[in-house]
């Protein structure tokens, strides 16, 4: 099973467990909860840590230090330590909602990203809408690129598929050649340049990185891995607008 995956199940189980305590229910040994409660505190600083997110720290090292089984925190009032636990438990469940709702953070990367191509200047032709979760069953315009765009201007067209990540994985950014080679055919088939925006850290809507890239350079690459070192090359303000045509 995925590490993350289990990471994941580990720190629900921990919610739960903080909400049985908050209901007055729990009757284990609250020397073991601190421990739980401390444990995932330190594991979601480091999620929260390696995307950037240091807001979030805050939060989780305050949980930290107030279940913390080595230097106790003593409430004697059961009502507090309750409310506690509901408050902590809300926070948890928050940040692990909004970090793993990839296909939220999916549409509103992509939200931003269209928004990186003014509508003075661009013209949106096509967005895929993702109607195979819907049906459940193959809608081959699904596998297209999530943007056609069309400059104004000029009348040339391009397509644009969006990925986010929270950070890098394994030192760079996984990426499906299956799904490549797809999204090269149709560029072909359609006569147009086919390019990938990669958000990275941060927010979807506040990306702390952004690399544009063209297809090519994806899926010519040697590994599913595309190291950070290559991306750099295509690294660009995060908020910057494309008011030409990219080369």
């Amino acid at each position: 099973m995925n590490p993350e995956v289990i990471t994941r199940i580990l720190i629900w189980i921990v919610i739960i467990t903080l909400l049985v305590a908050a209901a007055g229910l729990y009757r284990g040994d609250f020397g073991i909860l601190r421990w739980l409660v401390s444990l995932a505190g330190i594991v979601l600083s480091f999620i929260a840590y390696r995307s950037r997110k240091i807001y979030w720290i805050l939060g989780f090292i305050g949980a930290v230090i107030l279940f913390n089984p080595v230097v106790p925190i003593y409430l004697h009032n059961a009502k507090i330590w309750q409310v506690l636990d509901l408050v902590v438990a809300i926070v948890f469940g928050v940040f692990l909602w909004l970090y793993y709702d990839t296909f939220g953070k999916g549409y509103k990367f992509e939200s931003h990203v269209a928004s990186l191509f003014p509508r003075d200047i661009w013209v949106v032709v096509d967005k895929t809408r993702d109607f195979s979760k819907i049906l459940k069953r193959t809608v081959e315009s699904d596998s297209n690129p999530d943007f056609t765009f069309r400059h104004i201007g000029t009348g040339k067209i391009l397509a644009v598929e969006c990925k986010y990540r929270s950070y890098f994985f394994k030192g760079g950014i996984d990426w499906d050649k299956r799904k490549g080679e797809n999204y090269r055919e149709y560029g072909r088939k359609q006569g147009m340049s086919v390019f990938v925006v990669i958000g990275v850290g941060g927010s979807p809507k506040k990306p702390a990185r952004l690399f544009f890239c063209p297809l090519e350079r994806l899926n010519d690459s040697r590994y599913s891995i595309i190291r950070e070192e290559e991306l750099r090359q295509f690294e660009r303000n995060s908020r910057q607008s494309f008011t030409s045509i990219p080369l």
